[in-house]
């Protein structure tokens, strides 16, 4: 193929920028992930869950439209031995503060979590997986 006028091969078509949503399940993966006493996200069986669009696909994390503007967000997480109340409320902070810094606060609805599992420092530490 030979290159158009517009600086790409004719018959390909341009990249497309991920999707609000994919944006979100990306970001609010890496915000909790930062957060201590997260060690990982859960994708369970099947791999479910997971936010997939085309060939991307973020584990652990379904972001679903629940109005025509905001997408709720689930997160599917595994944690160290930590009070987990006060961590399921700094995860939706955090993940709220980076939606905010991403430009999506107004896309962002709900921010469900659920602990799918409680790991012992050594075992994470021993599997390769510190928080």
């Amino acid at each position: 193929m030979r290159p158009s006028s517009r600086g790409h091969s004719e018959g390909a078509a341009p990249a497309r920028p991920p999707s609000r949503r994919l944006q979100l399940a990306q970001i609010s993966l890496e915000a909790a992930l930062a957060v201590e006493g997260v060690v990982r996200a859960h994708s369970g069986p099947g791999a479910l869950p997971a936010t997939v669009e085309g060939s991307e696909r973020v584990a652990g994390v379904l972001v679903v439209a629940v109005d025509d503007a905001r997408y709720g967000v689930e997160l599917h997480l595994v944690t160290s031995v930590v009070p987990l109340h006060p961590l399921a409320e700094r995860v939706r902070k955090q993940v709220e503060r980076a939606a905010s810094t991403g430009g999506l606060r107004e896309a962002l609805g709900p921010v469900d979590i659920t602990f799918e599992d409680v790991v012992e420092e050594r075992t994470a530490l021993a599997s390769g997986e510190a928080a």
